[in-house]
C-alpha cells in the first residue's frame, strides 16, 4: 500500500509498505477515504519532536471504511464509515472511565502519556493515517464515531478527528461565557475552529491574531476582528478595544510561533517587572521598526502576549503544542495578574459527538477551512506548500 513515511527532518516520501494486519482481537483495519495534514505534523516534519524515527507513517487526522475487524470488535462492523480520533484510548483504564481520553494508561506501551496515531515513539509509535490503510487498535472505543447517512462528503466530518474538537477544547478550557471578549492567537486550522467555537459558546467579540492574510481572512469570515501583528501591537489593540480590561486568551499556535526580533513581549508593552520594554538585548529601540524582522521561532511570543492581554483573573487556554523547557517564562506577569493556565492534548471523544450534531443540522460548516485537496502521491509537495503558509490553510489527501 502507499503510505507517507518520515525519512528525517524535512524529508517525507510516499513509500510502498505492507498493508497492516489484525494484531489484537479489538483491532480493525480501516481503508482510508480521506486524511489531512495538520499543523502539528509540521513539528514532526521539521524534526523538532523527540522520538520521531525514520520509517513511521505520518498522519493523525483520518477517516475511512472498516475493511476487517477482530473477533472481539462489537461496536462497528465491516462496511461502517467512521472518523477516528487522533488519541488512542482503551476504554477501560481509570483515565478512560473518567473520560480523560488523552491520558489512557494502556494505549501507549512506550511512555506515560496516552498513545496517538502517527506521532513519534513517545506516543506509542503507531503508524498514522496518511496511507491507504491503517490499523486501529481498541476499536470498540476508538472507532465508534460513525458517519451518518445524511453526511455525503468526508470533508464535512473529517476534522472531527482533531482540529474541530481541539479548537472547541481551547474555548472550553478558557471557560468562555456569553458576552466575553476573546483573543485567539493564531488563525491556522486550530485557531479557525477556536474562533468558531468561541462564538458558539456566546462570545461577544473574537479577536484573531496572526500575520498571514489568507488565514486572517478566513477567521474574519466567521465574524472575528482581525489583528495583523505585522502592522500593530496585538496587546495594545486588545487593551484599547476592551477599554483596558483585556480578553479571554487562547494560544492556538504552540512552540513554533514567530515574533518580531527585539521584543518577545510586544513592541510597546510592559515586561514582567512593569517597565516599558521596547528594547532587545543590545539596547536598540524597535518600537518604530518599519519592516518587521523575525526570529525563526520564538516559542514564548504568544505566552508573553497573553500574559499582558488576558483579562485579570481569567484562564489562559493553550491547545497549541509545546514540547520542551523554555527560559524566561513570564511567571511574574501571570502571578501578579492572577492568571490561570490550562493546557494539553484534546480528549477528542469528549466533544466529537456533540460537534457532529452541529454539523448535521447545518449550524457549522467545517469545510470552509479547506484550501487544497490533493492525492496522497502529492503529499511531499503538500508538506512544502503547507510549511510556507501563504495560501494554505488546510490540505486534505485522497488516498
Amino acid at each position: 500500500m502507499k503510505a507517507l513515511v518520515y525519512h528525517g527532518p524535512n524529508n517525507v516520501q510516499v513509500d510502498d509498505k505492507p498493508r497492516p494486519t489484525i494484531q489484537s482481537p479489538e483491532d480493525v483495519i480501516l481503508r482510508v477515504t480521506s486524511t489531512a495534514l495538520c499543523g502539528s505534523d509540521l513539528h514532526l516534519f521539521h524534526g523538532t519532536v523527540q522520538g520521531m524515527e525514520p520509517g513511521q507513517t505520518l498522519g493523525h487526522e483520518f477517516m475511512g471504511i472498516v475493511e476487517e475487524a477482530g473477533p472481539a470488535v462489537e461496536e462497528v462492523k465491516i462496511g461502517d464509515k467512521v472518523v477516528i480520533p487522533f488519541n488512542i484510548n482503551c476504554g477501560r483504564c481509570w483515565y478512560c472511565r473518567h473520560e480523560l481520553w488523552s491520558q489512557c494508561d494502556r494505549s501507549n506501551p512506550k511512555g506515560e502519556v496516552g498513545g496517538a496515531f502517527g506521532y513519534t515513539q513517545v506516543l506509542g509509535g503507531y503508524d498514522g493515517g496518511q496511507a491507504e490503510y491503517v490499523r486501529v487498535p481498541f476499536a470498540n472505543t476508538v472507532a465508534t464515531l460513525k458517519v451518518p447517512e445524511n453526511i455525503k462528503a468526508d470533508e464535512q466530518v473529517l476534522f472531527l478527528s482533531d482540529i474541530f474538537p481541539t479548537g472547541y477544547f481551547g474555548a472550553d478550557m478558557a471557560n468562555i461565557q456569553p458576552g466575553d471578549d476573546v483573543a485567539v492567537f493564531g488563525a491556522g486550522p486550530v485557531g479557525f475552529f477556536a474562533t468558531m467555537s468561541s462564538f458558539l459558546r456566546g462570545a461577544a467579540r473574537v479577536f484573531s491574531i496572526d500575520h498571514w492574510p489568507t488565514r486572517l481572512d478566513r477567521t474574519k469570515d466567521l465574524g472575528a476582528e482581525i489583528i495583523n501583528f505585522d502592522n500593530e501591537d496585538p496587546v495594545e489593540r486588545i487593551k484599547k478595544e476592551t477599554s483596558g480590561k483585556g480578553a479571554i486568551c487562547i494560544d492556538a499556535v504552540g512552540y513554533e510561533a514567530v515574533g518580531h526580533i527585539g521584543n518577545g513581549n510586544g513592541r510597546s508593552s510592559k515586561d514582567g517587572s512593569g517597565n516599558n520594554n521596547n528594547y532587545n538585548n543590545n539596547g536598540h529601540d524597535h518600537s518604530k521598526v518599519s519592516k518587521p524582522a523575525y526570529e525563526p521561532a520564538n516559542p514564548l511570543q504568544v505566552i508573553n502576549w497573553m500574559s499582558q492581554a488576558a483579562r485579570k483573573y481569567s484562564t489562559i487556554s493553550i491547545p497549541g503544542v509545546y514540547g520542551a523547557s523554555y527560559d524566561q517564562f513570564p511567571l511574574g506577569q501571570l502571578f501578579n495578574r492572577e492568571l490561570q493556565i490550562r493546557m494539553g492534548q484534546c480528549p477528542v471523544k469528549k466533544y466529537n459527538e456533540q460537534l457532529l450534531h452541529l454539523i448535521e443540522v447545518g449550524r457549522v460548516d467545517p469545510t470552509k477551512i479547506i484550501s487544497h485537496t490533493m492525492k496522497l502521491d502529492e503529499a511531499p509537495d503538500a508538506y512544502d506548500i503547507f510549511d510556507k503558509k501563504e495560501d494554505a490553510t488546510k490540505i486534505i489527501f485522497k488516498p
